[in-house]
């Protein structure tokens, strides 16, 4: 099983990024040890508590593309944000705390970046329900530090401290 990135409106190239259900753990990891930092807005805040608390239940096949997200008007500098997340995360900004070296995900950032970079626009951008609307600040409890890894807790707890989704050490 895994799981298909995709930014639909993106030119044939660099428009998919097909990863194992590890791939994708490994990814949300990255990318949360990066943005916990930068996050600063409500929207920036929601979309890192997106990869916090991303692909922990529910494992299989599942599709994430660029448009799903709940882009508001203010999409570029959105779009901006989550292109430093990337950029910072291929630093491996954080990758100190994992109990695990991910030797493919630099690749996989990389690909996701182009993508993302590529990436024209939304769809459409939509006036979001409520729960998805992610100009709304969300829980302030999710998002408390995990005090061994800095990351925001989410609604699902600290991703890696999360034995269901964390390899065993030294397998």
């Amino acid at each position: 099983m895994g799981n298909l990135f995709t930014a639909r409106g993106t030119s044939a190239d660099r428009k998919e990024l097909r990863l194992s259900n590890g791939g994708t753990d490994v990814l949300f990891d990255v990318i949360t040890l990066a943005g916990c930092p930068l996050a600063e807005s409500s929207w920036e805040r929601n979309l890192v508590l997106h990869f916090a608390d991303g692909h922990r239940i529910g494992f299989g096949w599942a599709g994430f593309d660029l448009s799903s997200l709940p882009w508001t008007a203010n999409w570029p500098a959105e779009k901006a944000f989550l292109l430093r997340v990337l950029d910072l995360a291929i630093t491996r900004h954080g990758w100190e705390r994992l109990t695990y070296d991910p030797p493919f995900a630099a690749a996989s950032l990389r690909r996701y970046h182009a993508m993302v970079d590529r990436w024209p626009a939304p769809i459409a951008v939509r006036t979001p329900a409520p729960r998805e609307d992610w100009r709304v600040p969300p829980p302030r409890d999710h998002l408390d530090r995990c005090p061994e890894h800095a990351v925001y807790q989410g609604m699902l707890g600290c991703r890696l401290c999360d034995p269901w989704i964390q390899p065993i050490p030294g397998t």
